[in-house]
């Protein structure tokens, strides 16, 4: 959604660009709807980046680092990390 707003896209016209409907678009940029990968290449031929800026969104070392310290807990307690984080992101 940020990079379609960057270059001034509506949603209207980046879905027409695509080949589906505005609001399939909306789905997709809210969450919703898993995209295709035609779907993600066509977005990167029409807004730019590469397939893994949109799948994995803006690497930084941090987020490398904390990928670390995830993968040192048990899968029970990773679980619950998920839970934690998607409740937190969900409500801010």
């Amino acid at each position: 959604m940020q990079k379609r707003k960057e270059q001034g896209l509506s949603q209207e016209k980046l879905a027409e660009q695509i080949g589906i409907s505005k609001n399939h678009l909306s789905n997709i940029e809210r969450g919703n709807n898993v995209p295709t990968l035609k779907f993600i290449v066509d977005i990167c031929n029409i807004l730019g980046e590469t397939p893994d800026y949109y799948i994995l969104g803006i690497i930084s070392n941090e987020t490398h680092e904390i990928e670390q310290l995830i993968r040192r807990l048990p899968l029970s307690q990773q679980k619950i990390l998920y839970i934690l984080i998607e409740t937190y992101l969900n409500n801010i």
